[in-house]
């Protein structure tokens, strides 16, 4: 257990930046989990290059909320638009990294966001973003670099909505598979940190011999000094695991990315309103 913890130590988060509050959530996780476990802090802020070009275009306009005028969209408004907020994404960082006292670096590149985060994710140990962006007429589903980031990242992704927080109980899914015991040993680390509560979730396929499960986790996880309690998974699927989640309850959902197909993946972003640790 030792080895496979020093294997998966997170050493360097990388938190996607942008001026919403999904991204505001993503970073104040990624803060709370870095000064838990002694990590590094880089935040990211990427200039879309798709809204300079949209810029570019001589029908663009600007509409002024909540007044409705318009007026035409300049790539010279664009650009300073997003240094003020790349701005103010490193002010935010800045703040709460010297509050909590982790180390932290900045930098602000220029590209499409999902793929300049995905490239910058290989140097990281974990990535976190927000759920979404900026969700429109009130809806917050998954946003595109979120969605690229549970299924094509290189590395474990945290995916973190608005309005949530990492608390307890830590809820992990756990099948008998190297994803599966990846995932238990981050759920294990990061249940230390929040009153070492561990609520262990079980597919009804791999819970034949569920006191033999049981008594494995146990004995991985004594010296952990944690609360374990368990839950049977009854049915398949990623609505059971909804369904389980939800009445479960808990601050984070750990869970092996291996575990469900992409189309699930985002299934289960938009309907767990809590956040999601994807192990890779």
């Amino acid at each position: 257990m030792s080895d496979q913890r020093e294997e998966l130590a997170i050493e360097r988060i990388l938190v996607g930046l942008d001026t919403s509050y999904d991204s505001l959530a993503a970073l104040q996780a990624a803060v709370e989990l870095a000064n838990g476990l002694g990590a590094r802090l880089h935040g990211m802020f990427v200039e879309d290059v798709n809204l300079l070009r949209v810029a570019e275009l001589s029908v663009a306009r600007e509409l002024s909320y909540p007044f409705a005028t318009r007026s035409r969209l300049s790539p010279r408004r664009m650009r300073r638009q997003l240094r003020a907020q790349a701005e103010q994404a490193r002010q935010a960082l800045s703040s709460l990294c010297q509050k909590r006292q982790v180390e932290w670096s900045f930098h602000v590149a220029q590209g499409s966001v999902s793929a300049k985060v995905l490239e910058e994710a290989g140097k990281a140990d974990l990535l976190c973003v927000g759920r979404a962006s900026r969700p429109v007429l009130g809806r917050s589903d998954v946003g595109s670099t979120a969605a690229r980031a549970a299924t094509e990242a290189p590395r474990s992704v945290l995916l973190v909505p608005r309005g949530t927080r990492i608390h307890p109980p830590i809820v992990v899914l756990y099948e008998d598979t190297p994803d599966a015991r990846r995932a238990l040993v981050l759920a294990s680390q990061l249940a230390q940190h929040v009153e070492g509560l561990l609520s262990v979730v079980v597919p009804a396929a791999v819970t034949g011999p569920s006191r033999e499960i049981q008594k494995q986790i146990t004995d991985q996880l004594d010296a952990e000094g944690l609360v374990i309690r368990y839950r049977e998974l009854i049915g398949s699927g990623v609505m059971s695991l909804i369904g389980a989640i939800q009445t479960e309850g808990g601050g984070v959902l750990v869970l092996g990315r291996s575990f469900l197909p992409p189309g699930d993946v985002e299934k289960l972003l938009n309907e767990v309103q809590r956040p999601v640790l994807l192990v890779r």
